[in-house]
């Protein structure tokens, strides 16, 4: 961006309306005070406004005082000393702002599947921009509308789906997420027993590169898929080939940040989720520049970009909507567990403080994994598994299993003092909203024990070690599906 390019954001630290916090926002409900709100600690009290870099380093030279200390609190190269003040410049805020309630407006199109039409393929998309958006969100607006054209086609040739597809088009994202987490709340019990998975996308092009994050069970599909699809930038290599050119392996990211309109169904209810999309950071994000004209001659000239994502987007709906055995894998999720604990042992902890019980119950969940893996396979390959494929309440209760394995990584409890966050392995980071933390409970823990350290703080670690140990001891009981 130019000097003179500003980039805007919501300031608010919460997810969905903020006056009815863990209930549906809806006409006529239950609303708490602006005073509730304000002592909530979700919302700013110091009214604040985004600035350019041109504005703001002529506001700063003219701060004098003391020098501040440390190097995070001096610029790069050729930039101003930063100094703490007080004066002798002066800035005038004008705030005109409206606090009110207004009505935003959620787009649901439905495909209803015929042999389970009661489990649900979610694809989610929001509708709502800062400025015009054409990277975030409008790219992802217009894969979903093409992935949706895609579908009808099908149908037009005689598709059906086995499940029942969803498309949502969300409103009001950008203030926090609002549309999303709202539907969310309203339909928590339904969503909670049916949705197969949700998959995201928000920004689907800010530039080259393929990047995916995903609740581990996904990976091995979204690698499958991601083998099916051409490279938009190179036509005689796959998606995946140039996902893994640095590397031996692609990197997939987590949801553990709040960052789009899939924390509502992973962080709050549980559901297997992804989020695709092409280029990683991009210059005008939040930005007047982000625009067509950006989009045609920087993001993606020819468009290809914006056709692989809906590939992907649509092959992978497709493989979750029509495979008669989910294509879930926990094992890759008991090596992502695995490698979130073997980072907590690095971390300097009070001798108070044992990982037993969380290591004991990763192991026991590699086991569960392992074991419907193999029930898997037994299904498949065994002489008598097309009699098997008629008894429709065994792959039923199979993918039923599958399925709820993520719910049993939530707490209703929630995390401590952020109880709308019920997922102990996947949350936002408490100082970081875009952060993703493994086990944030204990993440918070630890910190808030390093700050006081005292053994009351330390044995709250390890109550959270405890909690975290306990639920994955309840997915491993669903995975393997027997009663203790």
């Amino acid at each position: 961006m130019p000097p003179s390019g500003v980039q805007v954001g919501s300031v608010y630290g919460g997810a969905g309306d903020p006056t009815t916090p863990g209930w549906p926002s809806s006409e006529g409900c239950e609303r708490i005070s602006d005073e509730e709100v304000e002592k909530s600690g979700d919302v700013p009290l110091i009214p604040s406004l985004p600035i350019s870099w041109a504005d703001g380093d002529v506001i700063i030279r003219t701060v004098d005082g003391e020098v501040g200390n440390g190097g995070d609190w001096q610029g790069g190269k050729d930039s101003p000393v930063y100094r703490v003040g007080p004066g002798p410049g002066v800035v005038n805020l004008t705030y005109k702002g409206k606090q009110v309630v207004s009505k935003i407006d959620n787009v649901v199109g439905i495909i209803e599947g015929t042999e389970e039409p009661d489990r649900f393929v979610i694809l989610g998309n929001h509708r709502d921009a800062w400025t015009f958006g054409a990277v975030d969100p409008n790219s992802g607006t217009a894969c979903l509308l093409e992935v949706a054209e895609r579908m009808y086609k099908l149908q037009k040739k005689g598709w059906k789906p086995r499940r029942t597809i969803i498309f949502c088009n969300w409103d009001a994202e950008e203030y926090g997420l609002i549309g999303s987490t709202e539907w969310v709340e309203e339909n928590r019990n339904m969503l909670g027993s049916k949705v197969v998975a949700y998959l995201n996308v928000d920004v689907a092009v800010g530039g080259p590169g393929f990047e995916a994050s995903a609740t581990p069970q996904l990976d091995e599909l979204l690698v499958h898929v991601a083998k099916q699809v051409m490279d938009p930038d190179n036509s005689s290599q796959s998606v995946y080939d140039s996902w893994v050119s640095s590397t031996n392996n692609p990197k997939m990211g987590r949801l553990g940040g709040g960052g789009s309109d899939y924390a509502a169904f992973v962080q709050h209810i549980g559901v297997p989720s992804a989020d695709l999309s092409f280029g990683g950071g991009y210059p005008v994000y939040h930005s007047m520049y982000d625009d067509f004209t950006w989009m045609k001659k920087f993001g993606d000239p020819m468009f290809q970009r914006h056709v692989a994502v809906a590939s992907l987007w649509g092959l992978v709906a497709l493989k979750l909507a029509d495979d008669e055995l989910l294509p879930f894998n926990y094992h890759s999720y008991a090596l992502e567990l695995q490698k979130s604990a073997e980072e907590l042992k690095d971390r300097e902890l009070n001798k108070v403080v044992t990982l037993v019980p969380l290591l004991k119950s990763i192991s026991e969940f590699e086991k569960a994994a392992t074991k419907i893996n193999d029930e898997r396979e037994a299904l498949i390959e065994s002489k008598g598994w097309k009699s098997m494929w008629k008894d429709g309440h065994k792959i039923r209760e199979f993918n039923d299993r599958l399925m709820m394995g993520e719910r049993a990584f939530t707490d209703r409890e929630g995390l401590s003092g952020r109880s709308w966050y019920k997922h102990l392995i996947y949350a936002p980071s408490k100082h970081d909203d875009y952060g993703s933390k493994s086990f944030p409970g204990i993440d918070d823990a630890i910190e808030k024990a390093k700050s006081v350290n005292t053994t009351e703080s330390w044995l709250s670690v390890q109550h959270e070690i405890w909690r975290v140990a306990r639920v994955i001891t309840q997915a491993s009981l669903c995975l393997v599906g027997k009663l203790t």
